[in-house]
């Protein structure tokens, strides 16, 4: 499956429109506009990415919340301070609510309800000891490597020996373009992990691996 071409197909709602559509949760994806933004696959490999955010605890960023997949592993965590999420979509926002009112009441978690890019700017610098950037690409650019675009603020927002990783759209290895991104933001230490994943067959990603970042400031 052409996933680029089949969202292009779809089409690419803009941001007051993808606020405004419903969103489609069943026990194994949520949909929102057509789009199939999550899958129940994912699990596996969101564990490998929660496990490389919460390696340092302390102050935890999550960018989308999605199915709440990586926010389950992430809580259970004991190393971790605060967990603060992002997300921009009212009604999967609400699923985060109504799973974690107590964790939000407590201060333990932060939902933030907004696009990361309106808000990304309020963070506090150097406060993060990992961040975990999984978010959906709402433009054909975007499509593969909307995480580009994060790599600067992560950077900033990032401590010393704070770690970034994100749903990396990549199979084996970093593009030059990728590494370039990582480069141009400020960070050397790139590491990866090869992760064997199982998605059905038609799905918006094919292939029996994909790369989790460990990307270290």
């Amino acid at each position: 499956m052409d996933t680029k071409q089949t969202r292009k197909d779809i089409g690419f709602p803009n941001k007051k429109e993808w606020r405004e559509e419903p969103a489609h949760f069943t026990k194994d994806n949520l949909f929102i506009a057509g789009h199939h933004v999550m899958d129940r696959w994912e699990t596996d490999y969101m564990k490998r990415l929660s496990h490389i955010a919460t390696q340092n605890g302390g102050h935890v960023l999550e960018l989308g919340f999605g199915m709440g997949i990586s926010a389950d592993l992430i809580q259970k965590n004991t190393d971790v301070k605060t967990h603060t999420i992002i997300e921009c979509h009212p009604e999967v926002a609400q699923k985060c609510k109504n799973k974690y009112g107590k964790e939000i009441k407590d201060g333990k978690i932060i939902l933030i309800e907004e696009f990361w890019e309106n808000i990304v700017d309020n963070l506090e610098e150097e406060f993060y000891d990992g961040i975990l950037f999984d978010t959906y690409p709402l433009t054909e650019e975007q499509v593969h490597k909307n995480h580009f675009w994060f790599f600067k603020d992560a950077y900033r927002l990032l401590k010393k020996g704070g770690v970034l990783t994100y749903y990396s759209d990549e199979e084996q290895n970093y593009s030059e373009e990728h590494l370039k991104k990582l480069h141009e933001a400020g960070f050397n230490h790139i590491g990866q992990h090869i992760c064997k994943i199982y998605p059905p067959e038609n799905m918006y990603w094919n292939e029996k691996t994909m790369i989790a970042p460990e990307i270290i400031k």
